[in-house]
């Protein structure tokens, strides 16, 4: 088949080429196929479309084409000749889409026909196009009727035809949003219909009166745009406001009527061309009225909004400010509001006046010419004054010397300032002063305006200040005695004088007892200095001797006079012993030269007090000496002085006598000579020269769990005289035991790692080839006793006057050793503990001078064991026959630095007891004891008593019988009634006092009295310590630590703090260790008044401060007492006198302690109540005055040390004192506080408090807390004004938040502030007294937000602050005792009190909460001890009303925190407020194997106290059947039942909607009780998440229709 060639054409560039090729087929002349199809695009120019050939037979025949048809607008040409087809101008798609033609092929008279398609391709050759360029349309504003609607309907039209005609449209402009808000308008894509979707606004701020609109239409490519505007037809929906909400004014009191206050002017955002809409009238709705006339004190210009005075003269005495609110009205009626606020300016138009006509003042002479002696205050209502003040000239004694000045700042007066010093001890000074004082309120020129100058006596009297040092008549003096002076020789006379007192101040005279370190000196009260002891020319050559003369000002002041004392020499001292003092022979060896003694004398020998010396041996030596010794006299030796010459005469024998001890009598060639016998010690050498025999030994082995090392026992024993023979033995096994190892060479017997406890036999034998011997039996008696470290670490260390030898040797006869007849002693004294004591370790001191030994004693469960052992240290010595020399660790051993000699520990030093890890082995041949090795170590730091590891129940853990219980967040304790906080602590006691107990004559001995032993103060370098106590005792011991009884030994130290009440009066002696200081409070009212007291103790930095009531001034027994005055500013009532800071002179005082005073080092216990001993004496340790030996009578109670409040119970060791305090017990005087109160008070005011979350007269009433949103606070107005020098504060709060306000004072103008508050999730109490930088006291290791409630104490008492958490230990509690500055704080009791958050005004509306507390709870707030309104539950009560509130809900509820929360099976969601957890909940643990959770046994924690029997309950629900007295705590069990003994007190149900118990339980627990046939039944329904007090309640509570009865704790 022949196939034409398609030859391709050249076409424009977008433009189809189509080629058509004619296969020839049958028949002349034939095209291919019947249609063609070929595309072009519209407009393009002419060109080729395709090129038709034809099959002809038979072939080379011409062709002739032609179109036949279609071609009428001769728009196409085809070549007849080549077949080509083409268009002759450019398509218009628009015109028509398609052309048909018909075309014929002829050959000759046969033809053929095809049809050709030419398909027109659409250009975008037309843009759409709007009628106009902008539409319009107008709606009236704010209409919201059959939203969605169509306003607006725009249209475009586009030429194209096809998809390039179809147009869209969009919108832009006013009103369409991208941040895919909702728009107020649309367009339809399709129709251009614009709908309105939100009413519109045509008024300022937020509308517009045109909103401008761009609609777009597009068909894709080419687009077109028109404005469209939407005109707003104005209606009356805007009312009048004031831009300037609040506007202030001022105007001068006393101006006429019609003067001009204020203009005001309002702003209405409607049309003002539209009606009456914008139209304003002005009027005064909340005007003033005069009281006197009725008639209005303002007006207003209804068109011009101008304010007036609608009457004459105002008076700013009378009202100082006005309120007046402004109403705009519009035309349609609608009203905006404004508020003016007018000042009335002052004019001086009221005379001043003295508060006193007469003034009385005692100054000290001691204050200097600037400083102000006192301030005269002055009464005057006007505010411009312009006071000037004088001194009348001649009008009295001493004016002259005086000058007044304003008082600039703060109280209206005038301070009076002296002109020249001051002095009590001039004569004329000492008489007092009386002058008159005048003020005027016009300045300088207001002296002739006689109605505006008033006048005052002022009466001064000096009071003396010790401001004069004592001076000696003579300060020196130079002795020269013998050292045999006796003593009571009189030396020397120092007399002191002293100018202040006039001349009549008491001196007191003592010796430095630094200069004096033996006590060889004394002086009495005249100044005569004695020789109080022996003179010792070789200790001591000379003496310089500081004699102190001390005045008894406050504080004192001490001159210092120096006598000389040179020493001469008495031939007191005989001969000693110089070189050798031991010598060594070896036994059996033959007589032979031992040694040539040399001899000493301290004595001086330039007066002949030496040599030469004589010796001899002395003729009544035992006979064992003189016949194997001999002594000879060489007069030559040693240089002229002469020489011993020591021999043998015999063979010595070590098994007859180890050591031979040789006298010699030694002589000097004083006048007369002195002699005496000095002992030569002979040591006799081992030889193996006797046989062993057979022997056993015990061994009694202490090990500490667990015990991963190996442990030493000793060395087999065999009894044989020789005793230097052991290279010589060989050791070996009869029968070899696996737990224990054996050194044959030397014989040591090791025990293996983890041996169990109980009694092992062992046997061996010994072989010594030197005397033939082997196969000597010896046995090992092994006794293992396995200790905790708790047991071991709380051991007390006894030390013993004795070797370790000779302490565990057991007496050949069968008695039993020192360490035996020790514990035996010990057991008499020690009761309490189920295993007894026992000694776990005897370790050999080699620090003392002496052989001595420190035995440790444990006694698991007895707490207060190292007292015990310490009050007993005598009766204990005595029963073993050896002296005891220390009880506990002992002082603190702190290293000084070499180069500054300053401590090494700055912040303090701490001495305890820790384990090495190592083994200590006393072996006494027949017995060994083998115990762990406890060593004593001194560390920087100040310890703490606090139970170090809380995840683990110890017997410090919980005291006073309370149980301890593990959980899984840490120990937690049941505790018994009467005992307060985590830990059962009670914190008050009873002292009996003196009397009751006859001495040998059968009298009273008033000095034996109550006393109690708590821990010793710990040795820190900064200490306070703080206590309340209630007594009637004027003189009487409170607090003592220090030195016992005993004469001190070299190298006691002297520290010691005495804390004492001298004539009711406090009175301290402090020694740290560089010398006394004492400190009187003489000024100080009697505090023997039985009412309770505070004391606070600081020292630091070498200053000792002693505190009395934190200086409130009176008791602390009652709570502060406000004022109830009202706080209304009258004309004719004078201006109340301004708080006065109390004066720091009757309640403070304070000492400088000697340099390198640091700490106080002392192991002793803190005596509380008084001395367990008759006191020391003052003269042995320096200390200036004796210490009273006088007990106490009365009660102690909150016994603070470093923050850390002391345990004063059942377990300190005392005498005549008990737990509580009678005198205070409301329950005793018929005052009942129910189970949610606490007595408070003394005896003659006690009165019931209630806890946090309760309230009422019986405690019983549930406060209501409420909940604070965001933005949220409460502004309350108090009915009483707080004292400016004491606030306190306490609340109950819940939060998961970590910052945010809880309550906040402020003063007036805001410069003063106190404010409890979240920072960064600690407690923070700041306070800011102006111009102070602010104070911050935090709870820094407390973690309080953690959903649960906690109360809150926060107080002030001047610049002092306090704050506690809950039960205030450990880390619950801070204080800050700094007390310079300002002391005041004065509370705006209308506008300065906040709850939750302090808001900012703009006018009288809120815009931003600073320190905003939200997403928590606020209850109970209680200021100055009075509770306060907490909206909404509760918007007003006595003391103060909820003025204003915002964000705040009534309770404390929470959403469900488990909703689609899923937790892994078993576990399951349990709500814990605002957050969750996974786990079993509440009564229910995961089992063993972690696959399923089961109800917890309770019941295995013992919770039930005073003999009751627990009985567990599987419901969850914490229900105790009680029949005895219990007022404990449920100790977070959640289900069981308790059975007692019979006999309880019925209490009050307190019952509210809560925690629902179910009535079922409860019937059972019923039933049981009945079957148990117990006098009375009582519930206790608890709180399973807390450990919390249960509530009791008898008889039987009221349930709700469904049966259940409920209970909730906060």
């Amino acid at each position: 088949m022949a196939v034409n060639v398609l030859v391709p054409l050249l076409i424009p560039l977008g433009e189809q080429l189509t080629n058509v090729t004619k296969l020839v087929g049958s028949g002349p002349v034939e095209f291919e196929q019947t249609e063609y199809t070929v595309e072009v695009w519209e407009n393009a120019n002419p060109h080729q479309l395709l090129h038709l050939t034809a099959r002809v037979q038979p072939q080379g025949e011409p062709v002739e084409f032609r179109i036949k048809g279609g071609n009428e607008e001769g728009l196409f040409s085809l070549d007849s000749t080549s077949g080509r087809l083409s268009y002759l101008q450019p398509l218009d798609y628009e015109e028509q889409q398609q052309h048909e033609l018909v075309v014929e092929a002829k050959v000759g008279e046969a033809t053929s026909e095809t049809k050709v398609v030419v398909r027109v391709r659409d250009v975008n050759d037309h843009a759409p196009a709007f009628p106009r360029e902008v539409h319009e349309t107008q709606i009236t504003e704010e209409d919201d009727r059959h939203l969605p609607k169509t306003i607006l309907t725009v249209r475009a039209t586009d030429e194209d035809a096809g998809e390039f005609g179809r147009v869209h449209y969009s919108v832009s402009g006013d009103g369409i949003y991208t941040n895919g808000s909702t728009p107020s308008f649309a367009v339809n894509p399709t129709s251009g219909a614009i709908d309105l979707l939100r009413p519109l606004d045509r008024d300022p701020p937020h509308g517009q009166s045109r909103w401008h609109l761009r609609v777009v239409a597009t068909d894709g490519e080419l687009n077109a745009t028109t404005a469209v505007h939407v005109n707003l037809k104005d209606i009356n929906d805007n009312a009048p406001y004031f831009p300037q909400s609040v506007v202030n004014a001022t105007i001068s009191e006393n101006t006429p009527e019609g003067a001009r206050v204020a203009q005001v002017s309002a702003t209405d955002n409607d049309d003002p061309r539209e009606g009456h809409n914008a139209r304003l009238v002005y009027s005064l709705e909340k005007n003033v009225i005069d009281e006197a006339s009725g008639r209005p004190i303002f007006a207003v210009d209804s068109q011009v909004g101008l304010i007036t005075t609608a009457l004459c003269c105002l008076d700013r005495e009378k009202t100082q400010r006005y309120a007046i609110q402004v109403v705009a009205t519009d035309g349609g009626g609608l009203k905006g509001t404004g508020t003016v606020l007018v000042e009335v300016a002052d004019v001086n138009d009221v005379p001043p006046r003295f508060s006193m006509k007469e003034w009385n003042l005692d100054v000290a002479e001691s204050l200097t010419p600037d400083h102000a002696l006192a301030t005269l205050t002055v009464l005057d209502q006007d505010t411009s004054n312009n006071f000037t003040y004088r001194v009348v000239p001649g009008s009295g004694r001493g004016w002259h010397m005086f000058r007044v000045d304003e008082r600039l700042g703060g109280t209206l007066g005038g301070d009076l300032r002296a002109l020249v010093p001051l002095d009590y001890e001039n004569p004329e000074h000492r008489r007092g002063f009386r002058f008159k004082v005048q003020v005027t309120d016009m300045g300088k020129e207001g002296w002739k305006h006689k109605n505006h100058v008033d006048a005052a006596w002022v009466n001064l009297h000096l009071v003396d200040a010790n401001d004069n040092t004592p001076t000696f008549i003579s300060d020196h003096a130079h002795l020269t005695l013998g050292e045999d002076t006796p003593p009571g020789t009189h030396l020397a006379t120092f007399t002191a004088h002293d100018s202040d007192g006039g001349g009549e101040n008491r001196i007191r005279y003592s010796v430095d007892p630094a200069s004096d370190p033996g006590g060889k000196f004394a002086v009495d009260g005249s100044g005569s200095v004695r020789l109080a002891g022996g003179l010792d020319r070789e200790t001591h050559q000379t003496h310089n001797v500081r004699v102190w003369a001390v005045d008894d000002g406050v504080p004192p002041r001490t001159a210092t006079a120096t006598l000389m004392v040179n020493v001469t020499d008495v031939n007191d001292n005989p001969p000693f012993l110089s070189a050798p003092q031991e010598v060594q022979v070896e036994e059996n060896a033959p007589p032979q030269l031992l040694a040539r003694v040399k001899l000493g004398d301290p004595d001086d020998w330039r007066q002949g007090h030496g040599p030469p010396f004589s010796i001899a041996l002395d003729p009544h030596a035992p006979a064992h000496v003189s016949d194997a010794v001999d002594v000879q006299f060489d007069r030559r030796g040693d240089e002229g002085r002469g020489v011993g010459v020591v021999w043998t005469r015999a063979a010595l024998d070590r098994e007859e006598r180890r050591v031979v001890l040789v006298p010699l009598v030694v002589g000097d060639a004083g006048s007369p000579p002195l002699s005496t016998t000095v002992t030569l010690t002979v040591h006799v050498a081992d030889l193996n020269d006797n046989p062993m025999a057979p022997a056993a030994k015990t061994t009694t082995v202490h090990t500490v769990r667990p015990q991963n090392t190996p442990v030493p026992l000793g060395r087999v024993y065999v009894k044989d005289p020789d005793d230097w023979d052991a290279a010589s033995k060989i050791y070996a096994w009869r029968r070899h035991h696996p737990s224990f190892s054996l050194n044959t060479t030397t014989g040591d017997l090791t025990m293996m790692p983890d041996t169990r406890d109980g009694r092992y036999e062992l046997g061996f034998t010994v072989s010594d080839a030197s005397q033939g011997q082997s196969g000597v039996m010896a046995n090992v008696s092994v006794e293992v006793k396995s200790l905790s470290q708790r047991d071991v670490i709380d051991a007390t260390p006894l030390t013993l006057a004795a070797d370790p030898y000779h302490v565990v040797r057991e007496d050949a006869e069968g008695g039993t050793s020192i360490l035996t007849q020790l514990v035996v002693a010990a057991r008499a004294w020690v009761k309490g503990s189920d295993v007894g004591v026992k000694a776990v370790s005897v370790q050999p001191l080699e620090t003392t001078p002496t052989p001595s030994t420190r035995v440790w004693l444990s006694s698991p469960g007895v707490p207060n064991l190292h007292h015990i052992l310490l009050h007993r240290k005598d009766e204990l010595g005595h029963a073993v026959g050896v002296s005891i020399t220390e009880v506990g660790v002992g002082p603190c051993q702190e290293e000084q630095q070499e180069t500054t000699q300053m401590p090494s520990c700055l912040g303090g030093c701490s001495a305890q007891a820790s384990l090495t890890g190592g083994f200590t082995v006393v072996d006494a041949n027949t017995s060994a004891v083998v115990g762990p090795w406890v060593g004593v170590h001194s560390g920087c730091g100040c310890s703490t008593r606090t139970p170090a590891d809380r995840t683990v129940c110890s017997a410090e853990t919980c005291l006073n019988g309370g149980r301890c219980i593990p959980t899984s967040t840490g120990t937690r304790c049941v505790c018994p009634h009467g005992t307060q906080g985590s830990r059962c602590k009670i914190l008050s006691r009873h002292f009996e006092g003196g009397g009751g107990v006859k001495d040998s004559g059968g009298r009273e001995d008033d000095s034996v009295g109550g006393w109690a032993w708590v821990p010793s103060i710990p040795p820190c370098t900064e200490v306070h310590l703080s206590l309340e106590f209630l007594t009637k005792s004027r003189d009487a011991t409170i607090l003592y630590s220090g030195p016992d009884h005993l004469p001190p030994t070299p190298g006691t130290p002297s520290d010691v703090v005495a804390l004492e009440l001298r004539g009711g009066r406090p009175s301290l002696l402090l020694d740290l260790g560089a010398g006394p200081a004492t400190l009187t409070l003489n000024a100080s009212d009697s505090l023997a008044d039985h009412t309770w007291h505070r004391l606070d103790l600081i020292w630091r930095s070498e200053l000792v401060e002693l505190i009395v009531d934190l200086c409130a001034g009176g008791t602390l027994d009652l709570p502060p007492i406000p004022s109830t005055r009202p706080a209304h500013n009258h004309s004719d009532a004078p201006t109340p006198s301004p708080p006065i800071p109390p004066d720091p002179h009757t309640c403070r005082g304070s000492a400088r302690l000697p340099a390198g005073a640091h700490l106080l080092n002392t192991p002793h216990p803190l005596q509380v109540g008084g001395l367990a001993h008759p006191p020391p004496s003052h003269t042995a340790y320096g200390w200036p005055s004796p210490l009273l030996p006088r007990p106490f009578l009365g009660c102690i109670r909150n016994l603070r040390i470093n923050g850390e409040l002391i345990d004063l119970g059942q377990e300190v060791l005392h005498q005549r004192s008990s737990p509580g305090c009678p005198a205070v017990d409301c329950a005793a005087r018929g005052l009942t506080c129910g189970i949610h109160g606490r007595c408070q008070g003394s005896s003659r005011s006690l009165r019931c408090e209630c806890h946090p979350g309760w309230s009422g007269s019986d405690c019983a009433t549930p406060t209501t807390p409420t909940t604070f949103l965001l933005n949220s606070y409460v502004k309350l107005a108090l009915s009483f004004t707080p004292l400016a020098y004491t606030t306190t504060v306490h609340l109950r709060f819940r939060t998961w938040k970590r910052d945010g306000e809880l309550v906040v004072l402020w003063s007036q103008h805001g410069r003063d502030r106190l404010a409890v508050q979240l920072v960064r999730g600690q407690l923070c109490l700041l306070l800011r007294l102006h111009p102070e930088p602010p104070r911050a006291l935090c709870l820094t290791r407390a973690q309080l937000t953690d959903g649960r409630w906690h109360s809150v104490s926060a107080a002030r008492h001047g610049s002092a602050t306090f704050l506690m958490a809950d039960d205030g230990e450990g880390d619950l509690y801070n204080a800050s005792l700094s007390m310079d500055g300002r002391q005041l704080l004065e509370v705006d009791k209308q506008e300065g009190v906040h709850v939750g958050g302090s808001p900012e005004y703009v006018g009288v509306s809120v815009f931003k909460i600073h320190g905003d507390f939200y997403d928590g709870c606020i209850d109970d707030v209680r200021i100055s001890g009075r509770s306060a309104p907490l909206p909404p539950a509760i918007n007003g009560t006595a003391w103060g009303q909820a003025s204003m509130f915002k964000g705040v809900e009534g309770g404390c509820r929470a959403p469900p925190a488990c909703t689609n929360v899923t937790c892994r099976a078993p576990l399951t969601c349990v709500d814990t407020w605002r957050s969750y957890h996974c786990g079993c909940g509440e009564g229910r643990v995961l089992s063993a194997s972690r696959t399923t959770c089961e109800d917890e046994d309770e019941c295995v924690w013992e919770p039930c106290l005073n003999g009751g029997t627990c009985f567990n309950k599987p419901s969850g629900k914490c229900v105790r059947l009680l029949a005895f007295a219990c007022v404990g705590t449920c100790g977070g069990a959640r289900a069981y039942t308790c059975r007692g003994s019979r006999g309880s007190t019925p209490l009050r149900p307190s019952l509210r909607p809560g925690l629902v118990v179910d009535q079922g339980l409860i019937n059972q627990a019923v039933t049981a009780g009945h079957t148990a046939r117990f006098s009375r039944v009582r519930f206790a329904i608890c709180a399973p998440e807390f450990i919390l007090p249960c509530l009791y309640f008898s008889p039987f509570p009221q349930f709700d229709n469904r049966g259940n009865a409920g209970v909730e704790f906060h």
